[in-house]
């Protein structure tokens, strides 16, 4: 049985048979008020069509204040792609939380778009789309903050899906694959780094222009936080000095647990790379891992998780515990997992005398002529009345528990609370 809600059907997500021929009769606007009933129909299936911002950029302008109504090519041009993108929109798969999602941004210079996809088990396929035509001082944004401006508006518009999962961003702007870690940023690109690092857990994926259409995407390339194809020349030195200089790697060769390839060594039976025994190399790979914005600064377990995807050398483990117990931001900014030492708060204030008191004892003394050199001190915490019961230094609990109800108990009551110092006397059994 189909059900239609809202211009929908309830078998697939795509606007149902009615509507789309709807818009392959649609005449053309001759008028303010019938371009804004055309645009206010088509902007209700616009998560149906990629660009939809852009394809209709020429049509809203016609929209704006003091602007003439003049139709020209270029309006007619517009309709005729938005009716024909509507008339064969896609089927939209609806979402499914337990799965990771992908998402493909780009830009342009008058409008950014996003596509929200997931592989359920048919390769990528759409979720929704998504336009945004840009506005004022967008308009003049460089290209890289443009195709970044496209990521924060997915996320903001898909972030009810997105939270909580892991998401792979593709981009065709090389440069926004640094985007987390390069030094200078300005406010704006701090802003959206703060919105993403602190809610949504992403890579940010470079595939080029030609690339990026959704078979190529339905094939995700292995992603690991360092890339060792286009690799950087200062890493790929470090590498290549690592191997030179590491007297392990001849006894790993002779043992077969090497495989090499573009001068890279690869440990026999994974696709992992084996980092040689070179200091800086290591450290680089576990600051990446652990130290950088996005990676959080977490304990020992996510780091190791991360590190050992890609990258193998013997005793990782052990040196990715040692290099996060040692990180000075670790130990500054945790919290301490160890107890309160002590009462850190305020006592509350007692209602009414011998409520609440608290006990010590005064030791060392000079022995008396009856033989007592201690002191059991008892104070009322509401009153401050004090009483000095002369003990033992050798009296054990139950004889302090004599003298408590002889001297205390009898004559003010039971109170309600009592205070002390963990005394033996007062905490054993």
């Amino acid at each position: 049985m189909r059900l239609v809600l809202g211009g929908h059907s309830t078998i697939s997500a795509q606007p149902y048979g009615a509507d789309r021929q709807a818009v392959r009769t649609w005449k053309t606007p001759e008028n303010v008020k019938e371009l804004q009933q055309f645009l206010g129909f088509a902007n209700y299936y616009n998560r149906f069509v990629s660009q939809y911002a852009k394809i209709a950029a020429p049509l809203t302008n016609l929209l704006k204040k003091n602007t003439p109504y003049k139709w020209e090519p270029k309006h007619q041009e517009a309709v005729e792609q938005l009716k024909q993108a509507l008339t064969s929109a896609p089927v939209l798969i609806l979402p499914d939380p337990e799965r990771d999602y992908v998402i493909e941004v780009d830009a342009s210079d008058q409008a950014v778009g996003a596509v929200l996809m997931q592989d359920q088990g048919n390769g990528l396929q759409p979720i929704a789309y998504l336009s945004m035509k840009l506005h004022g001082a967008e308009l003049n944004y460089p290209i890289h903050d443009k195709e970044a401006l496209a990521i924060i508006i997915a996320f903001k518009a898909w972030r009810c899906y997105l939270e909580g999962r892991r998401t792979t961003v593709y981009t065709d702007h090389c440069s926004l694959k640094y985007l987390k870690t390069q030094p200078n940023l300005s406010r704006r690109q701090v802003r959206w780094i703060n919105f993403l690092e602190t809610r949504f857990h992403y890579d940010i994926v470079y595939k080029p222009g030609h690339k990026n259409k959704a078979d190529a995407l339905s094939r995700p390339a292995h992603i690991a936080a360092i890339q060792v194809e286009g690799m950087n020349p200062l890493l790929k030195g470090l590498f290549t000095h690592g191997y030179a200089t590491d007297p392990e790697i001849p006894l790993a060769e002779k043992r077969h647990l090497l495989l090499w390839d573009s001068d890279i060594a690869y440990r026999k039976g994974s696709t992992k790379i084996w980092v040689p025994n070179y200091p800086p190399l290591r450290q680089l790979l576990l600051k990446e891992y652990h130290d950088v914005l996005y990676a959080g600064h977490f304990g020992s377990n996510k780091p190791l998780t991360g590190i050992a995807k890609h990258y193998y050398w013997p005793h990782l483990a052990e040196d990715v515990q040692k290099f996060v117990t040692s990180c000075d931001t670790c130990q500054r900014m945790k919290s301490s997992k160890q107890k309160k030492a002590g009462l850190l708060q305020p006592l509350p204030v007692p209602e009414q005398p011998w409520q609440v008191v608290s006990l010590d004892f005064i030791t060392g003394l000079p022995p008396t002529t009856s033989g007592h050199d201690a002191i059991l001190v008892v104070i009322d915490k509401f009153s401050k009345m004090g009483h000095f019961i002369p003990t033992h230094t050798t009296a054990c609990t139950e004889e302090t528990a004599q003298l408590f109800v002889r001297y205390i108990i009898s004559q003010h009551g039971i109170p309600t609370t009592l205070i002390s110092d963990q005394d033996p006397k007062f905490t054993s059994n």
